[in-house]
């Protein structure tokens, strides 16, 4: 370890690449450890766990590694604790070390939990009585005392993570890295092990890695966030953010899966050897549906020598292929022109894709579009390869009437298609308009007294041809800042007008309960009986969403005394009542016995 200076980097990794040698035999590893093993495709492939990562992390950070299994964080951790060698680039760690990369890892199944947590400390080096003292520190932080001198194999998975992370966390280590272990353990040890990390970085200035699959929790606890996928860093910056890219991530990846098949099916009928797929998108730049439909009438792609492909929208193409993860409606006439509509609502993709079978060497140069559109918000047009390589690039803004314009290549493929920061999901056939939170008297606000009353005032806009019956799930969902639970308050059946296509829905909360506080208040509206239902799919992929805003309002709860202050999550009402108890006729018999002596 270098420099204990508190101006120097806790971590500092340039250009970190780690490649693996996946072995088509057992014993081709064997012959490779002797240098005897041919470096070709028929004894091993290589697999780059993480490539070109640089990533700087100050001390006392408290960091989030979030991302996919398979993604490269337990490599990117194993390479920061020492416990594997880089490929190529380099990592350079100042501080001590303490880790939690696997569960059992350095225990002894065999041995009690006292003979371990004694190993572990002489491990580290400390000895003597102030190993004793560290011990006792460990017991009385893992409350697991009439465990303590059994074997560890008798140990359930939680009881062998409290011993684990209390053994780590002990000693105040410079460096801490958890993976994944904490969510092993009960509701109230892992509270108390986020607190244990909280007061570490903040009292001690520790500096904590941490890999979770939690990342709602783990929003509590790290104010940054690292993005891993396929072994590169995706995103590096602030929680939410990270979260949104995250979420819509995984609704990207099915989408992906879905245009793969799509691409395979227009393989089949093409050629292969003389051509290759090529992706045409026009998406909304948030993810979530246009605030108004969007005409495209014609789509044309340049080469280089001057040869173009061309869409007619309203046309059947046999050579353009729409995929049907989309919005797209049926050919209709707009402003004159006869073409095809991605509509504001009908599918969890907003967008309208075509995969497209090309010369080999056809390369997009340019790509003209003739659309109609009004929205507010611009909607994004996308040229790009199989391989998610952006060719050509555009925007197609609001104006009135149709459009024409042409789009230059501009980046040579080397901008990768990238994945909305997503917010909102659904399929947009009942929306969110407007939220409003109320007071008493009727006017917006965004703070409000405990036990005082609040309304939540939702403007909505429904497709009424595709909602029947006119009945949704409404769900109010209310996290306080800092912790990772939440309230809510659901109607799995809510009527809504037989006609019109607008309406507003207040809920009224009598009195707010919660404790006073920062908490942050979300909307979603979903088909009848979501939550009934015995599959609940994940909500980034969930077409039975309508709208879910994930973007939570801030709400401030005021205190009104001591009680619903200083963490407390919520006062709950009750009713109240004494009944006094009359004596039974054998106490007062003893009663008299007892007088008359």
């Amino acid at each position: 370890m270098l420099s204990d200076s508190r101006t120097t980097p806790a971590i500092l990794a340039r250009d970190l690449t780690k490649v693996y040698r996946l072995y088509q035999r057992p014993a081709y590893r064997l012959l490779d450890l002797l240098g005897l093993c041919p470096d070709d495709a028929q004894h091993f492939s290589r697999h780059a766990a993480l490539s070109d990562v640089n990533i700087e992390i100050e001390r006392g950070q408290k960091v989030a590694i979030i991302g996919r299994n398979g993604a490269g964080k337990s490599t990117l951790l194993k390479l920061i604790a020492g416990v594997i060698r880089p490929t190529s680039g380099s990592i350079v760690v100042h501080g001590r070390i303490s880790n939690l990369l696997q569960l059992g890892t350095g225990f002894h199944p065999e041995f009690t939990g006292r003979q371990n947590v004694y190993a572990s400390l002489a491990h580290q080096g400390i000895a003597g009585r102030e190993a004793d003292r560290a011990f006792d520190d460990v017991l009385a932080f893992a409350e697991i005392e009439e465990y303590i001198d059994q074997p560890m194999k008798t140990y359930s998975t939680g009881m062998c993570s409290r011993l684990m992370f209390s053994s780590t966390v002990v000693l105040n280590p410079e460096i801490l890295i958890v993976d994944e272990i904490l969510g092993v353990g009960d509701a109230y040890f892992s509270h108390k092990s986020f607190e244990k990390m909280r007061a570490l970085t903040s009292q001690q200035h520790t500096t904590l890695l941490l890999v979770t699959h939690d990342i709602y929790s783990a929003m509590n606890l790290c104010d940054r966030f690292v993005w891993i996928d396929f072994g590169r860093i995706k995103f590096d910056g602030e929680a939410r953010t990270a979260v949104a890219m995250y979420e819509a991530s995984i609704k990207e990846q099915e989408e992906r899966a879905l245009r793969q098949r799509t691409a395979a099916g227009v393989s089949e009928k093409a050629d292969v050897e003389t051509t290759r797929p090529m992706h045409v998108l026009i998406r909304s730049r948030t993810g979530f549906a246009l605030p108004k439909p969007l005409a495209i009438e014609s789509i044309s792609l340049v080469g280089v020598d001057g040869a173009a492909s061309t869409l007619i929208a309203a046309d059947a193409s046999t050579d353009w292929h729409l995929l049907p993860e989309g919005s797209v409606g049926r050919e209709e006439i707009v402003d004159g022109r006869r073409c095809r509509v991605l509509q504001t609502h009908g599918s969890i993709y907003h967008k309208a894709e075509w995969v497209i079978a090309l010369p080999s060497a056809f390369t997009p140069i340019a790509a003209g579009v003739s659309w109609n559109y009004t929205g507010a918000e611009p909607a994004e047009l996308a040229v790009f390869s199989h391989a998610r390589h952006v060719l050509v690039r555009g925007e197609l803004s609001a104006g009135s009437g149709w459009q024409a314009r042409t789009f230059q290549a501009t980046t040579a493929g080397r901008e990768e298609l990238s994945t909305p920061a997503q917010t909102e999901y659904g399929t947009g056939t009942v929306r969110i308009v407007g939220v409003q939170m109320l007071d008493a008297a009727g006017q917006e606000t965004t703070r409000v007294k405990h036990g005082d009353p609040l309304t939540l005032r939702v403007h909505l806009h429904m497709h009424g041809e595709r909602l029947a019956p006119r009945q949704i799930t409404f769900v109010l969902g209310i996290t306080r800042q800092n912790t990772p639970y939440a309230v809510n308050v659901v109607n799995h059946h809510l009527d809504l007008p037989a006609t019109g296509d607008d309406c507003v829905l207040d809920v009224r909360l009598a009195t707010v309960e919660l404790g006073s506080g920062t908490w942050y208040v979300r909307v979603g509206v979903a088909e009848a009986g979501l939550f009934e239902r015995p599959t609940i799919k994940y909500f980034a992929v969930d077409a039975e969403w309508h709208h879910l805003m994930r973007e939570g309002i801030p709400l401030e709860v005021l205190s009104i005394g001591h009680l619903d202050a200083a963490g407390c999550f919520m006062v709950h009402p009750a009713t109240f009542t004494v009944h006094q108890i009359e004596p039974s006729s054998v106490a007062k018999d003893q009663a008299a016995a007892v007088a008359d002596e």
